[in-house]
């Protein structure tokens, strides 16, 4: 972490002094220096880290002073600054180029101050937002308070060592930085890291001092006590959480910024299902980074129409829920999208023309306090009347339907719709909308808005139209077509000028009239002495009318967003339409359709799984698979154990059972067939795949115990929970055994539907010790000639013979020599295991050969033949294979 910089010069511009005062600094924290946003900079090691990721190469670094520095542009800063935060998750400071006082700082947590110094709009590759969470921890009890946008939400709950629900909690809000009272608690710490792509930050402020007046103006509410009580909560039972509230209220300076009305809520855990960060990883939930392919849950369920559906799928896929009625509620709206094509096309009909609230708010009230652009501040505004104008044809096609469509979405756009008039109202007073249907279109206040603004907009006006009657006149004596040859344009530095192609613009050559200003690759731009002294006396016009409007358009900026509230709860409202829409747009276009599943509660007496060809989502989309369906029925034996050869379809079995249950909890579809029946999970924990952590001290099989562990910790009787593979990152014997009391553990105690894959096959006998509750599958492969294997990737009932780790071996072509070598060597390993026989296994059968002799003697036998018989049926009549082999000598 960075520490507290203050650093106070002469303004002399000096970089070397500038890193010779500061502190230093870790890996995870980047400096720029910002030379009046003309162009920034970056020192040193940040030079090369720039260089190298953003340039890829180092011939961009410079030295000054044996001092390494890489020059950035603006345009380029903005993709810097989203590699830094987005991507990387550092912790960013700008520093001013003559005092070195630090201007800003942010993180992927708190990204408001860059962005609104930089009128830069961040998004997150999975399309959520950015959080920040403060943690404060008083023996089991955890208080939590979270931040994402103008929401403040409180949690307090009981963990366990392992902080399970914790890393929950985390998860369901895709926290970007966490901000903790100290660094003392490795544990936590380890949690933290786990799931990866957090900042750490600490600070001193947790406590509950001021706590109740700092709310009371954060959430402009006079009455505390009320506000509390309305969402269930009392300020004495929050205690640990509202410490943490203080400490964001603190780190955040939320009191500093008047722009923006907080809310506050209870969290409660036990809403959404639980998952784990293994579990989102192993069941690709969001993309590890951007592709054309679909390659997550996200990219798959994500048709969405407009930035906000996208958004809250996001959070929909982070928070499944766990009431049946709610998730039913949705597949209701899906169905009926499904079945009414009509609706669904004319609904996408409107979304496409829906815009981005949130972002549009956002660029209102930053730009509300600049100065320039005037009227490009406009546009935000109007784009945000453009959709008030749609609403009424939304409103249109939703009335006359289902019940859920007046409840969700009907209803409440008619009542945003009615208070928005008012805001169609103000816009249409105060806004010239000439431009509307013109995309390069600048919006400015209506002249008759303001009497002074009426003679200046006269002059503008009559400027622009000699300019283009101009135009006209000058293509006439050039003999040029005036709307396919000769353009007239307004030039960022040239103003209204006129352009030629470089083979057209011979006609200017020694043509005194006309003044050539700069050739590019579009074209030659000139003038003449007359459009240059015109497009002169527009931009004058422009630059008086944008002074005399700025007051104005600041004003009509700040009455708008007095309706921010309406049109945050709009965008809500149209997200939610937009994500239903996106679920039957997806269900409708599976290769093979989806099917709504019947949900079983949690707690009910009779819990099962059935799906009737069942796939995995992720897979029968990709180009040139042909998956092939597999059915799946769990009742009363509830701990399924799979064996079978490696790439036979083990984990793609789990996996796409797991992925099934999280789709149904959100409100999807499924694949598979009609008929399909769910439980309602309260988690899905998951100890898939072998990786390590070394850059975070953690080996492979570290992480597996774990992992292993937080499952033992939390499962309950309504989990799922899928295990590939457990054991392998130890010796055999160890392996073996932590798989076997494992699995008793979770057969005996927890009860939960489990799915084991494993190549241990001694564990298939825990079928014969609890035949109630365990079922052995496998994976169906055919075998031809001892080598030659065809894999079927079908599961059935039953124990797989071996695990065809040579044959499969063969079929990625490893070298024979190699294969030849590992057949003889797995030869002689079975061979010795067959020879190996325990002390006193070995006693046993000396005994019982001992016996039959003396039993053979005691007959006293003289005719050696009729003894030589004799010895052979009692030997025949055990069952002692030691002893069956001497009968052969005889």
């Amino acid at each position: 972490m960075s520490s507290n910089i203050d650093v106070r010069f002469s303004g002399t511009g000096n970089e070397k002094q500038f890193i010779r005062q500061l502190h230093e600094k870790d890996a995870s924290t980047i400096r720029f220096i910002d030379h009046n946003k003309d162009y920034f900079t970056c020192l040193e090691s940040d030079a090369e880290l720039i260089a190298d990721e953003i340039y890829k190469t180092r011939s961009v670094i410079k030295t000054s002073d044996k001092t390494k520095y890489v020059t950035i542009s603006p345009q380029v800063f903005q993709n810097v600054l989203k590699f830094c935060l987005l991507e990387k998750q550092f912790r960013v400071e700008i520093y001013h180029n003559r005092t070195y006082q630090l201007l800003v700082s942010g993180t992927a947590g708190n990204l408001e101050s860059i962005s609104k110094e930089y009128g830069i709009n961040f998004e997150f590759h999975d399309c959520s937002n950015s959080s920040i969470a403060a943690i404060k921890i008083h023996g089991n009890s955890v208080g939590v308070c979270i931040i994402e946008d103008n929401k403040v939400d409180l949690c307090e709950f009981e963990d366990n060592e392992l902080y399970s629900n914790l890393e929950g909690l985390l998860l369901q809000f895709g926290i970007k930085e966490v901000v903790l009272p100290n660094l003392s608690d490795k544990k936590l710490l380890q949690v933290i890291n786990k799931i990866s792509n957090i900042v750490v930050s600490t600070i001193s402020a947790f406590n509950t001092k001021n706590i109740e007046q700092d709310l009371v103006k954060l959430l402009e509410e006079d009455n505390l006590q009320m506000v509390f009580s309305s969402k269930g909560m009392k300020l004495t039972e929050y205690s640990l959480s509202l410490s943490s509230c203080n400490a964001l209220i603190v780190y955040l300076e939320l009191l500093e910024n008047d722009s923006k009305n907080f809310t506050i809520n209870k969290y409660d855990l036990s809403a959404y299902m639980r998952l784990d960060s293994s579990t989102i990883k192993a069941l690709n939930v969001f993309p590890e980074f951007k592709s054309t392919s679909i390659n997550s849950i996200f990219e798959l369920l994500n048709k969405s129409k407009t930035p906000g559906g996208s958004r809250l799928l996001s959070q929909w896929l982070k928070q499944p829920l766990t009431n049946v009625d709610a998730i039913e509620e949705r597949q209701a709206l899906v169905q009926l999208l499904m079945e009414d094509a009509s609706l669904r096309v004319a609904v996408q009909n409107v979304l496409t023309q829906v815009p981005d609230i949130k972002r549009l708010l956002k660029k209102m009230s930053i730009s509300i306090g600049k100065i320039g652009n005037e009227n490009k501040k406009l546009e935000d505004l109007v784009r945000l009347y453009q959709l008030v104008l749609v609403l009424p044809e939304l409103v249109d096609v939703l009335k006359g339907r289902d019940d859920l469509v007046t409840k969700y979405w009907l209803d409440p756009i008619s009542k945003h719709h009615q208070l928005l008039l008012k805001f169609q109202e103000l816009v249409e007073t105060t806004v010239d909308l000439k431009g509307l249907n013109d995309l390069h279109s600048n919006f400015d206040i209506r002249p008759e808005f303001d009497a002074s603004l009426v003679s200046i907009n006269e002059r503008k006006q009559s400027s622009l139209k000699q300019i283009k009657q101009l135009h006209l006149q000058i293509a006439d004596n050039l003999n040029m077509d005036s709307e396919k040859k000769l353009k007239l344009e307004q030039h960022q530095q040239h103003g209204y000028c006129l352009r030629l192609t470089r083979n057209d613009s011979v006609v200017l050559r020694n043509n005194k009239n006309y003044i050539e200003l700069q050739t590019v690759k579009a074209g030659v731009y000139f003038t003449t002495a007359q459009m240059r002294k015109l497009s002169q006396v527009y931009a004058n016009s422009c630059d008086e009318y944008n002074i005399k409007q700025r007051e104005l358009i600041r004003e009509v900026l700040s009455i708008s967003l007095t309706y921010q509230g309406v049109f945050s709860a709009l965008s809500l409202d149209l997200s939610h339409l937009d994500v239903i829409a996106s679920f039957a747009n997806v269900a409708l276009l599976a290769p093979t359709t989806f099917t709504k599943p019947k949900l079983i509660p949690m707690h009910a007496k009779e819990r099962r799984i059935k799906l009737n060809d069942s796939r995995h989502p992720l897979l029968e989309v990709q180009d040139d698979v042909d998956f092939i369906p597999n059915d799946v029925s769990m009742g009363d034996k509830f701990f399924n154990i799979i064996t079978g050869p490696n790439m036979g379809g083990k984990s793609t079995y789990l996996k796409q059972i797991a992925t099934t249950g999280l789709m149904a909890q959100v409100g999807s579809f499924i694949p598979a067939e009609p008929g399909a029946e769910l439980p309602v999970f309260d988690a899905i924990l998951s100890r898939v795949g072998a990786g390590d952590s070394q850059l975070k001290g953690l080996s492979t099989f570290m992480i597996e115990m774990l992992e292993t562990s937080s499952i033992l910790a939390t499962a309950t009787s309504n989990s799922l929970l899928i295990i590939d593979e457990l054991g392998r990152g130890t010796s055999t014997y160890d392996g073996f055994g932590l798989a076997w009391s494992i699995s008793e553990h979770l057969i005996q105690h927890k009860k939960c539907f489990a799915l084991f894959a494993t190549h241990f096959h001694e564990l298939n006998k825990l079928a014969e010790k609890y035949p109630n509750s365990v079922e052995n599958l496998h994976v169906v492969a055919y075998v031809e000639n001892k080598d030659d294997i065809t894999l079927m990737y079908k599961i059935e009932p039953g124990i797989s013979s071996k695990s065809f780790g040579i044959n499969v071996a063969e079929m990625v072509k490893f070298p024979t020599k190699i294969i030849n070598m590992a057949k003889r060597k797995a030869d002689e390993l079975q061979n010795n295991e067959n020879l190996k026989k325990s002390r006193v296994e070995v006693k046993q059968e000396v005994e019982q050969l001992k016996s039959v002799l003396r039993k053979w003697r005691e007959e006293n036998h003289h005719d050696v033949p009729t003894a030589s018989e004799s010895l052979k049926q009692l030997l025949k009549s055990t069952s002692n294979q030691y002893i069956s082999e001497l009968i052969q000598t005889l």
